[in-house]
């Protein structure tokens, strides 16, 4: 819904709108398939493609939908980079939490890492 909300404030099109969700949609898919996957290789194969596809839906928010907000006014461009802002440092610390975490490196152990998602998640 966040992104859905960062697009509407934006006003872009339809088309780019469902992009944008489908490849949100994508990258949370394939981060679950890489939890529920066995062996390493598999786990930070399909890692390494939901981050792919998290790094499509940034760059996408800090270009495309950033030249759309602009063109609404200044207003809601301040609005729309303050918001884009916030999501590009919070989402960065997923795929990190992840790699360190049980599902990856094994790094932090497992109620750090249930509590620094639920910091990720609520904020």
């Amino acid at each position: 819904l966040l992104l859905l909300d960062l697009a509407l404030l934006a006003k872009v099109d339809r088309v780019s709108i469902g992009t944008l969700v489908g490849v949100d949609a994508l990258m949370i898919v394939t981060g679950l398939v890489g939890a529920l996957s066995h062996t390493p290789l598999a786990r930070y194969t399909w890692w390494l493609f939901s981050t792919i596809c998290m790094i499509v839906v940034l760059y996408f928010l800090a270009t495309s939908l950033r030249a759309a907000a602009k063109e609404r006014g200044p207003e809601v461009a301040s609005t729309f980079n303050t918001l884009t802002a916030l999501v590009l440092v919070l989402w960065t610390a997923y795929p990190i939490l992840w790699i360190i975490g049980t599902e990856g490196a094994g790094v932090v152990g497992l109620g750090i890492e249930t509590l620094l998602f639920m910091v990720l998640d609520v904020t």
